[in-house]
């Protein structure tokens, strides 16, 4: 990369971007032209310092339909073309360090959750077997992963929730117990038996793997987008706060 010492930073850009790999040269000229040489092109590499490369970032950032995202990328190209300037001698220091509290705190994605009327349509739908709507009370009531919800037993599920057992919770395991496990499982259950254990099996808890099966198909036959066990647990995150702001504060 034969350049002057006097170099401009649009001149040592047009050179940079030669050695560029083609899948990322376009978006970093596009970067560049856009963000930066507006600003420092004409400006000799040499005299380049940390307060010009924050006055870029902050006036990226300030551009109206940006968003963190994007003015980050454009960063990331002015970057390397610093550190490259660096590696070429034309800067005597690293004028990259940049205020730790310059860039805006992003806005959290969209956290995936299930509406009201599909946690009404899993929980309450006769077409699912009575265990299914149980384990999906379980699943969007207790705060439990699906693992722990294998692990319940008859004896200490109450003690093992996240949160006090909802009286929908409390109804659908008493209804369960006093005659959903015997039509299942042809006997009534004892103390140490499984919450939820295998249909096949009413010795063995019924593993994650099963567990998520089932909660699929309930959603694919409710015609219920399906979606992760993290939407499950946003989903009780969300109603456990919802619920905590209608309770009124104890004096």
């Amino acid at each position: 990369m034969p350049l002057r010492p006097n170099a401009t930073l649009a001149e040592l850009a047009r050179e940079w971007l030669k050695g560029r790999e083609p899948r990322v040269r376009q978006a970093d000229a596009a970067r560049l032209r856009d963000h930066v040489l507006p600003l420092l092109g004409q400006r000799r590499v040499r005299d380049i310092s940390a307060d010009d490369v924050v006055d870029v970032v902050r006036r990226t950032l300030a551009k109206k339909g940006m968003n963190t995202k994007s003015a980050r990328n454009a960063y990331a190209a002015f970057a390397d073309l610093l550190g490259d300037a660096l590696g070429l001698g034309l800067l005597a220091s690293d004028p990259r360090q940049l205020p730790p509290d310059l860039w805006p705190a992003e806005e959290p994605a969209d956290q995936p959750r299930f509406s009201a009327s599909e946690v009404l349509a899993l929980t309450r739908d006769e077409r699912l077997d009575l265990d299914q709507r149980l384990y999906n009370l379980l699943a969007f009531h207790s705060g439990l992963d699906s693992a722990a919800i294998c692990q319940l037993r008859f004896a200490d599920w109450r003690e093992r929730l996240a949160a006090p057992p909802s009286g929908e919770l409390e109804a659908a395991v008493e209804l369960w117990q006093r005659e959903g496990f015997a039509s299942v499982h042809g006997r009534a259950p004892a103390d140490d038996d499984w919450l939820i254990p295998r249909r096949s099996d009413a010795t063995q808890p019924l593993t994650e793997g099963a567990a998520f099966k089932g909660f699929r198909r309930a959603c694919v036959a409710l015609k219920i987008k399906t979606r992760s066990p993290r939407a499950v647990q946003n989903t009780f995150a969300t109603n456990a706060a919802a619920a905590s702001e209608r309770t009124p504060n104890e004096s």
